[in-house]
C-alpha cells in the first residue's frame, strides 16, 4: 500500500512498532545476552586456566626441590589432589595424576598407580596425553601379571606416533611372561616404526641384542 502523505507514513510506522517492537526488542535482548554470555564464558575458562597454572607451578616447585622430604611429599598430594578435584577438565589435572602415579610407582604402590591412570581415563578421555597414559597403565598391569589386560590397551592401529611405542611395550610384556617368539615380532615391528619415523632408541636396540636379533633383521 502507498502512503501518500507524511502523517500516513507516520502513523504505519507507530502500527508496525505496536506489531512487532516487543519481538524486536526481546530478539536484540537475546543477542546481547548470548554475546556477553559467551564472554563471560571465555572468561571463566581463562581465569579457570590461570588459577590452575598457578597451582601446578607450585607443585613444580615443590617437586623439584633437592631434597625430597615427607613435608614436600605430602605438599605435592595436596596440591596435585587440588587441581583434580577443582580443575579435573584441564590439562593441569591431568599432569597432577601423572604426577601422583609416578609417586605411587616409586613407593612400589602399583593400585596406587593404576588408580591415578584410570581416574585421567576417565576425567579427560579427549586428553592429548591419554595414549602415553595408556601405555604406562599397561606397564602397570603388566607388573601386576595382568597381561592380557595389559595388551588390550595397546591398540597400535589407534596409536598415532606412539605406535612405535606400544609395539616396544608390547615386546617387554611377551618377553617377561616368556613368550619368546612374540617379544622378537613386536620389538622388530616396533624397530621398523621408529626407524620409519627416524627415532633411535637404543634401549630398544639392546631389548632387540638380548632376544639374539640385529638391526639387519629388521
Amino acid at each position: 500500500m502507498e502512503h501518500r502523505t507524511e502523517e500516513e507514513q507516520v502513523a504505519a510506522l507507530k502500527q508496525w512498532w505496536n506489531d512487532n517492537g516487543n519481538s524486536l526488542i526481546i530478539g536484540v535482548g537475546l543477542a546481547l545476552a548470548l554475546v556477553f554470555g559467551w564472554k563471560m564464558y571465555q572468561q571463566n575458562i581463562e581465569n579457570t586456566k590461570n588459577a590452575a597454572s598457578v597451582l601446578y607451578q607450585q607443585l613444580l616447585e615443590v617437586a623439584m626441590e633437592p631434597a625430597a622430604t615427607d613435608e614436600s611429599a605430602s605438599s605435592v598430594s595436596f596440591i596435585a589432589n587440588k587441581l583434580k578435584a577443582e580443575y579435573e577438565d584441564t590439562e593441569y589435572a591431568t599432569f597432577s595424576a601423572l604426577f601422583l602415579a609416578k609417586n605411587a610407582i616409586d613407593k612400589k604402590d602399583l593400585e596406587g598407580a593404576q588408580a591415578e591412570l584410570r581416574w585421567i581415563l576417565a576425567n579427560n578421555p579427549e586428553s592429548s596425553l591419554v595414549p602415553l597414559v595408556k601405555g604406562r597403565l599397561a606397564r602397570v598391569l603388566d607388573r601386576q601379571d595382568k597381561q592380557q589386560e595389559a595388551l588390550a590397551l595397546l591398540d597400535v592401529k589407534d596409536a598415532g606416533t606412539y605406535a612405535a611405542l606400544y609395539l616396544e611395550i608390547k615386546g617387554d610384556i611377551h618377553h617377561r611372561s616368556g613368550d619368546v617368539d612374540q617379544a622378537k615380532a613386536a620389538y622388530l615391528d616396533a624397530y621398523k616404526a621408529m626407524k620409519k619415523a627416524g627415532v633411535q632408541r637404543p634401549m630398544l636396540t639392546l631389548k632387540m641384542a638380548d632376544l639374539g636379533l640385529s638391526e639387519e633383521d629388521a
